[in-house]
């Protein structure tokens, strides 16, 4: 693999350049099929962005470095190479130090940008793979610094004179602690290499090059995270102070006077350079502290990714003529059409009312602007439509419902009415209407033994299970553990695991104990029985499926499915599996019902993980998991399959009256499901407006082709009428209601 590396802080030298030869060194041991080509400036020349000097000549000279260096001094630099194209030294070479294997670095008295021009158009032939640009002295995160930065102008020329995908890559020390030691230098090339390497193999279409950002601290390890982050967008303050002190100077004197006493040598007023980078670090705090941005990433301590395009952002939803006023008259040079008017290039809108620093954002645009690129995003509703189709992507409060069911140019990504299945004690009802009208289906099987319960107050408990009395006997046979569930509540909010009707009392009794004054003791999954009164009581599964490479502890399965239209039915066959904090162990007679500390082994919403190695391993794709066999994992999805086509095909045909599918919308949710230690799969419940940033990042690649999917299948045909042929798909048809007459 051919690679040109450049940067710019020039060659290698312990005050301005002095990661450079650490890189190199470490790429000419670990990676002996990384063949280098070296071009760089041949002096610092930071801060300089993607600048070229007009009408400026350009010159290379030569400077080698041996391969085992334990210094930065180069042999050099000469006015012709020193070495032939193949490696061998030149017959008239006489400096024997120039072995065949050291390494050569072409100087460029130009900027980066023209290092990057000059080495990669007349001085190579090689046909390069890739091009690096660092590693930085220093961080180039944020737009106040990526505006400024010589290393990533030298990663933009590359694309914009060759096409060629490249990597900005920059060192981020800390504290002002500019000189770190070989260590930790050691470990910054070994995670700058297997980041490039992940990037290579796994390169976004929509990408040209990325930054990346590497933290110079101890903790530095092969566990570090690479986070893919978004440019945190900030401001940067002037960077130059007056050469005088302008507060204690007389104001009464005249400005030229005060300017012309500070004058040096001659060159005129004097403005030094003094930057306040303490300013700007501050200024990474002031974002959301869940922004998943540049800044915020490496100071946490991890390597931040962030991929781009070597353009600059164009500003979305302004369209059509600028009406522009004659000079003359005063008069409007061209008819009155506004920024609404709509080009014969615009075919539709994809109203966005999700805030660009959601999880979602991203996957979503690229999917629309890849496979529907005459649909124009906007982020406000467009007065003048001319009748084109608008997709409205947000979230539910912001549909504008009435439209939804009147206007046939208008869709959503939700339904109105759906209820029968997206809240537990109404989903229980509809399994229970099924079931008893189509005893064979698999929904008879696929979900546990399950009670509704309303409960007002704690002191009414036993009223409600005198009005439920098949729950009571269960309860008074004491042989089986149960789950309590809120049936609108998330996060596991209220959920509790007992055995006695003694137990149930108890629960609810803590539930009307008074909040406590201090809002960090207040449990996170406490309520308030009075605020949430409807209850399912469920058999608690005894026997879920464990595996020993995951430490036995239990899981459950999220599955996306998205519904289209009134009504087709996609399982999306990239499944997640969600682990409990800790290994799984069975109830025993000593389990406290009321105290929620104790569900860290049974509950396993990532909402409740806490701590690091815990947090990231919370969610893992079922796919990748070791300890279930191909043929298992194909099992437990046949039956994902067929559980989720009988449960839609039940809210459709049963309960109508709370699943209405509205031929103008599409929705995706996040299904539950169980698995036994017999690969016997129960679903739990069914999630609207699913939490996916919960896969992370390391998995987003599933939720970009997710929304690819959902794009391709749902969105496409709303606005072609037909959809995007592929014929290898992860996501799978399991219902056309359409198609049958029921």
């Amino acid at each position: 693999m051919h690679i040109f590396l450049t940067n710019d802080d020039g060659p290698p030298d312990a005050r301005s350049s002095p990661y450079i030869r650490h890189f190199i060194q470490h790429i000419l041991k670990t990676r002996p099929d990384w063949h280098l080509t070296v071009c760089v400036p041949d002096q610092q020349r930071s801060w300089i962005g993607k600048a070229i000097f007009v009408g400026q000549d350009a010159h290379v000279r030569f400077a080698y470095m041996g391969r085992d260096a334990s210094d930065d001094v180069l042999l050099g630099p000469y006015l012709q190479p020193q070495r032939s194209m193949h490696g061998a030294r030149l017959p008239c070479v006489s400096n024997k130090n120039i072995t065949s294997d050291a390494v050569e670095f072409c100087l460029v008295d130009g900027t980066p940008a023209t290092a990057t021009d000059i080495g990669l158009h007349h001085l190579t032939t090689h046909q390069f793979d890739l091009v690096v640009s660092g590693p930085n002295v220093g961080r180039n995160s944020s737009a106040a610094y990526m505006t400024s930065s010589g290393t990533i102008g030298a990663a933009m020329e590359a694309v914009i004179s060759t096409g060629m995908r490249s990597v900005a890559l920059s060192w981020a020390y800390f504290d002002g602690l500019k000189y770190v030691d070989d260590g930790i230098m050691s470990r910054a090339s070994e995670q700058s290499c297997r980041v490039i390497e992940h990037l290579l193999e796994n390169w976004h279409p929509d990408t040209q090059l990325y930054n990346v950002n590497v933290p110079l601290l101890d903790s530095l390890s092969p566990e570090t995270k690479a986070i893919y982050t978004h440019v945190l967008e900030n401001q940067w303050c002037s960077v130059y102070s007056p050469g005088f002190d302008a507060e204690a100077a007389d104001s009464s004197v005249a400005a030229s006077q005060q300017f012309a006493d500070v004058s040096a040598e001659n060159k005129g007023i004097t403005f030094k350079w003094q930057p306040n980078f303490a300013k700007q670090r501050e200024e990474i705090f002031k974002s959301p502290e869940d922004d998943c941005n540049d800044g915020r990433t490496i100071e946490a301590g991890h390597i931040s990714v962030t991929p781009l395009r070597a353009v600059f952002h164009q500003v979305q939803g302004l369209l059509g003529e600028l009406t522009l006023k004659n000079r003359d008259s005063g008069a409007l040079a061209a008819p009155e059409v506004g920024f609404e008017r709509i080009t014969s290039e615009v075919h539709g809108y994809l109203l966005l009312t999700v805030p660009a620093r959601e999880y979602i954002y991203d996957p979503l645009t690229a999917a629309i602007k890849s496979r529907l690129p005459n649909v124009q995003i906007v982020h406000s509703h467009p007065k003048t439509a001319d009748n084109l189709k608008v997709l409205h992507y947000g979230d539910y409060e912001h549909i504008d419902i009435d439209k939804l069911v009147s206007d046939n140019t208008y869709f959503a990504n939700t339904y109105v009415y759906r209820k029968a299945l997206i809240r537990k004690h109404f989903l229980a009802h509809t399994i229970h209407s099924y079931v008893v009208k189509n005893p064979e289906s698999p929904l008879a099987k696929a979900f546990l033994e399950t009670f509704t319960i309303d409960v007002d107050y704690a002191e009414f408990l036993d009223d409600a299970l005198d009005e439920n009395w098949e729950l009571r006997q269960e309860l008074e046979l004491e042989n089986r553990w149960w789950i309590l569930k809120p049936s609108m509540s998330d996060k596991a909010q209220g959920i509790r695991v007992f055995r006695t009707i003694q137990d149930l009392q108890a629960i609810f009794d803590s539930f009307d104990e008074e909040p406590p004054e201090n809002e960090e003791d207040v449990n996170e999954n406490s309520i308030v029985t009075s605020q949430l009164r409807h209850f399912i009581v469920q058999e608690y599964m005894p026997n879920p499926l464990l595996l020993p490479s995951v430490n036995s502890r239990k899981f459950h399965i999220r599955c996306y499915v998205t519904c289209m239209g009134d009504l087709e039915v996609y399982v999306y066959d990239r499944m997640l599996a969600l682990f409990a904090p800790e290994p799984f162990k069975k109830p025993a007679e000593n389990f406290n019902a009321i105290d929620s500390q104790d569900l860290a082994c049974h509950l396993t919403n990532t909402c409740i993980q806490k701590g690091g190695y815990v947090k990231d391993n919370a969610v893992k794709e079922l796919d990748m998991l070791e300890g279930l066999a191909p043929a298992e994992k194909l099992k437990i999805k046949c039956q994902i399959h067929d559980i989720t086509r009988e449960l839609f095909l039940a809210a459709v045909t049963i309960n109508r009256m709370n699943f209405q599918p509205l031929p103008n919308a599409f929705e995706t949710y996040g299904l539950d499901f169980l698995v036994d230690s017999r690969l016997n799969v129960k679903v739990l419940e069914v999630n609207a407006y699913p939490d996916f940033k919960q896969t992370g990042s390391e998995l987003k690649g599933l939720i970009d082709e997710l929304f690819d999917e959902v794009t391709k299948n749902c969105i496409v045909p709303l606005f072609r009428g037909q959809k995007d042929t592929c014929e290898d798909s992860n996501f799978v048809k399991v219902l056309d209601h359409q198609s049958h007459d029921w």
